[in-house]
């Protein structure tokens, strides 16, 4: 039995529209983000993830895998991301 690949505008679109959003409304988010990661403007758009809060599903915007993951490892708790800011500002060299 042969299995078709899917082409890679079918995976982006099955992956977009998994967080309960249209193409259009991804790709007005990227051009809203002047095509990049909403926190540091990388524009490897094959690469960006779709950002969404935890609790509720919505979706927040698009980041840069790194981003996306730093957020999840502060378990997306904005006192969290303060007390790390408040670190490191602390402790810049």
């Amino acid at each position: 039995m042969l299995m078709s690949k899917k082409t890679f505008e079918q995976r982006r679109r099955h992956r977009i529209q998994a967080y309960g959003i249209t193409v259009e409304q991804y790709n007005q988010m990227l051009e809203d983000q002047d095509g990049g990661c909403y926190l540091c403007g990388g524009t490897d758009s094959k690469s960006l993830s779709i950002d969404h809060c935890h609790h509720t599903g919505r979706v927040r915007g698009l980041l840069c895998s790194a981003h996306n993951r730093a957020l999840g490892l502060l378990g997306d708790d904005p006192e969290m991301l303060l007390k790390a800011h408040a670190y490191l500002v602390k402790h810049y060299v």
